[in-house]
């Protein structure tokens, strides 16, 4: 996960509770990043989850990674992708951002890159703790000018 605020921590969380899935969060926010390594990444409100979330503020911790998404707000998309591609050069990147141009700048750093929209809602109430306030669909799909190839695709959506 590139950016773990709200939305990005809906998508942590809930993707933490699958049992084949490993999930690590970059965020540059380092009250919420200890607080997710001490005692886990909290949701309330619209769903009750607590999920096994490795995060970091450093960049050069990131493991190799089949998949990232994208969660930061759009002014911070460059810098993020850029400080994150390593972690994912045989990886597929999507965005679930609001805004035009998101898929545009991830392509500059990553080759395979899913364009996805998102509904869902919440917000930081503290460190570790986001309020899931509307539950809403994702839909993801190939980006164009650097399409991942559609099995990629369909393993993220199954996921």
């Amino acid at each position: 996960m590139i950016g773990c605020g709200a939305v990005g921590s809906l998508f942590a969380a809930n993707l933490a509770q699958l049992e084949d899935v490993e999930v690590w969060a970059y965020d540059l926010d380092q009250a919420h990043v200890n607080a997710i390594n001490a005692g886990g990444l909290r949701l309330t409100g619209a769903g009750d989850v607590v999920g096994s979330v490795r995060a970091t503020t450093d960049p050069s911790e990131l493991p190799a990674c089949d998949f990232g998404i994208v969660a930061t707000k759009a002014m911070h998309t460059e810098g993020a992708v850029a400080a994150t591609a390593t972690a994912f050069a045989d990886g597929a990147v999507a965005s679930v951002q609001n805004g035009v141009g998101n898929e545009e700048m991830i392509a500059r750093h990553i080759s395979r890159v899913i364009r996805g929209t998102t509904f869902p809602a919440g917000k930081v109430l503290s460190p570790g703790v986001v309020e899931w306030d509307v539950r809403g669909d994702t839909t993801l799909g190939p980006f164009e000018r650097s399409p991942a190839a559609l099995g990629e695709v369909e393993r993220l959506a199954d996921a």
